[in-house]
């Protein structure tokens, strides 16, 4: 009968043990959540969207007294010139929200109570600083091409006229004798047998010009059968531009020695007429 007297008593014993442990962590967490303490959740800020992490943060509303005492701590605190911050979520009317997760985001606030002196909490930093999204570099706009100018087209030249060549003047012609012509005639002895000495020669003649215009000279030349030569008469014409006329000659008359011949020869401008003979016996 001794044995069971002991088992219950150790059980009783550890049953009490177990209420005194469950009284001793409900004394703890009442002392915790006492206003006095100036500890309260707060909630932060999403940064999920500019720390591009999940948050993971789920919110419980808090008790009213809770937000209530956290008000007259934080009024206590602006008045001491702590320069601690609350998040103005807690201002509102509805109840705030309590962090149950430990996210890296999340940290408690410590409110220090000037009624009661405590460690001094360490301020939670504030949010990391949204980063300025950096605009993307605007494009440097491509000129637009600026059209070639049309080269001007280069004028041809005009082809100076080429002068006509002046003609060259027509050389003058030469005064020249066109024509020419001679006549010898001998005169009749009346029965005297032909003699030279009885016989009278004339030589008559004339000529044309190509009526230049100039000086005509000539002479007649006779030659007996003997080869003598002599010079009758001679003489010189002026003959005016465009005349174009017969012009005779002086006549050559002479009585021979010897049969022969009679020629009348131009010697300027040059020009000769065949010679004509006459007979007599001498």
């Amino acid at each position: 009968m001794g044995a069971p007297s002991n088992s219950w008593r150790a059980l009783a014993g550890f049953l009490g043990i177990a209420a005194g442990v469950a009284l001793l962590f409900a004394l703890v967490s009442m002392v915790a959540l006492r206003p006095r303490d100036a500890l309260a959740w707060v909630r932060v800020p999403d940064l999920a969207a500019d720390l591009r992490v999940d948050a993971g943060l789920q919110t419980k509303p808090l008790k009213e007294t809770v937000v209530a005492a956290v008000l007259q701590d934080l009024a206590l605190d602006g008045a001491t010139g702590s320069g601690l911050a609350v998040a103005p979520a807690l201002v509102v009317t509805q109840p705030p929200a309590v962090a149950i997760n430990t996210s890296p985001a999340t940290r408690p606030v410590a409110t220090p109570n000037p009624a009661q002196p405590g460690p001094t909490a360490t301020p939670s930093p504030g949010p990391a600083p949204t980063p300025t999204p950096t605009a993307a570099p605007t494009p440097t706009p491509t000129p637009a091409p600026t059209p070639t100018p049309t080269p001007a087209p280069t004028p041809v030249p005009t082809p100076a006229p080429t002068p006509s060549p002046t003609p060259a003047p027509t050389p003058k012609p030469q005064f020249a004798i066109r024509w020419a012509g001679e006549l010898v005639n001998k005169s009749k002895n009346n029965g005297n047998g032909g003699r030279c000495s009885q016989t009278t020669v004339t030589g008559t003649g004339g000529f044309t010009t190509n009526g230049v215009g100039g000086s005509v000279s000539y002479q007649w030349v006779r030659v007996d059968n003997q080869g003598k030569r002599t010079i009758g008469a001679s003489g010189t014409i002026q003959v005016a531009a465009g005349d174009t006329n017969l012009h005779g000659v002086t006549s050559d008359t002479f009585t021979p020695v010897h049969s022969g011949s009679d020629q009348l020869v131009f010697l300027s401008p040059a020009y000769s007429v065949p010679a004509q003979s006459w007979n007599c016996v001498g």
